[in-house]
């Protein structure tokens, strides 16, 4: 790839630049560093009649594979048509055949919402899974009591900041019909399911959310926990076969599990925060996406703690959504690289 460990390089182009606005799209690749990568990828973009408009790289360095210590380069290509129709079936059988070639795993993005995931197969071919046909992808959420994550999220749908559909809200929390959010989601034409948790044996009521969330790609293309104050069984992780996105009201790695707004003003830190992360069976110990951090002082109370907490919990997990969207966030080990700018 012939960059240096925890380099990040972006390259800009202004050959588009005033132009209006045509097909285009991103393809984020990780494979086992390798000469070339980067050539061969900008070849297949010129080949299409398309230019490269960003290219962020990384190489994470000594990743263990199988108990063999292996160099991983990681890179993001935004790209974009410089005129006319792309022939999206042809870009995607070249991209197929590098990531056959360098024996990868990636996601290929446009902007007509076809998103297609790649893994090698051998060094002539790669697997193929489409993970979106057309339009936004959609995001299942599902929330307790506190709604302010899943309010903020709302907001940034309706005002463009955040490309997505949100066919439906999942609550162990009921809800009045006149309540403020129950009339938005009612107006916005998105589901609000009610599944009462309390007084029944977790088998059942995640049977039940599963009646309403389908399988990845069904209902939903990924779900997020905005404050969902449950533990989904592994069973269920299993199950979904997508991602899941949560965010945890404290810094992680310190203060997991309950009530950490209250461990952290206990123990005096001068740092609060939120992070955003995959799901996995391992509570609160999967790859983290995002973080957010503010300053306290032994003057705030725990009601400060809290409010300062709950804004940065919102903009941590919108980031979060944005750069899954986006298709910025890859997994490599524990660990996500995420290209954010």
């Amino acid at each position: 790839s012939g960059i240096v460990a925890a380099r990040t390089v972006r390259a800009f182009s202004t050959a588009s630049r005033g132009a209006r606005r045509s097909p285009r799209g991103s393809l984020l690749l990780r494979c086992p560093d390798s000469l070339g990568i980067v050539s061969t990828v900008s070849d297949s973009v010129l080949k299409h009649q398309s230019n490269m408009t960003a290219t962020d790289l990384h190489l994470e360095k000594d990743v263990n594979v199988a108990g063999t210590p292996h160099d991983v380069f990681v890179c993001r290509f935004a790209f974009e048509c410089n005129g006319g129709e792309l022939d999206h079936r042809s870009f995607e059988d070249s991209i197929a055949k590098i990531v056959g070639k360098y024996q990868a795993a990636a996601v290929l993005a446009f902007n007509n919402g076809l998103r297609v995931e790649l893994s090698a197969e051998d060094k002539e071919t790669a697997s193929r899974r489409i993970l979106r046909e057309s339009g936004s992808l959609r995001m299942g959420v599902l929330v307790s009591n506190k709604q302010h994550c899943l309010l903020d999220l709302i907001n940034r749908k309706q005002s463009g900041e955040l490309d997505v559909d949100i066919p439906f809200v999942i609550s162990n929390h009921e809800r009045e019909a006149n309540r403020s959010l129950i009339r938005a989601l009612d107006h916005l034409g998105i589901e609000y399911h009610y599944v009462q948790h309390t007084g029944r044996p977790k088998s059942e009521w995640e049977e039940e959310i599963k009646e309403i969330v389908g399988k990845r790609g069904e209902r939903s293309d990924f779900l997020v926990l905005a404050r969902y104050m449950q533990i989904l069984t592994g069973g269920f992780l299993r199950w979904y076969e997508g991602d899941i996105i949560n965010i945890h009201h404290g810094l992680l790695p310190s203060f997991k599990g309950s009530n950490p707004y209250k461990q952290a003003w206990e123990a005096g830190v001068k740092l609060i925060g939120a992070t955003a992360h995959y799901v996995t069976e391992d509570l609160d110990e999967g790859p983290i996406i995002e973080q957010r951090v503010s300053r306290v002082s032994h003057r705030d109370t725990l009601r400060t703690v809290r409010l300062k907490s709950e804004r940065l919990e919102s903009a941590a997990l919108h980031d979060a959504v944005r750069y899954f969207v986006e298709n910025r966030v890859t997994r490599v080990g524990g660990r996500t690289i995420v290209f954010n700018w």
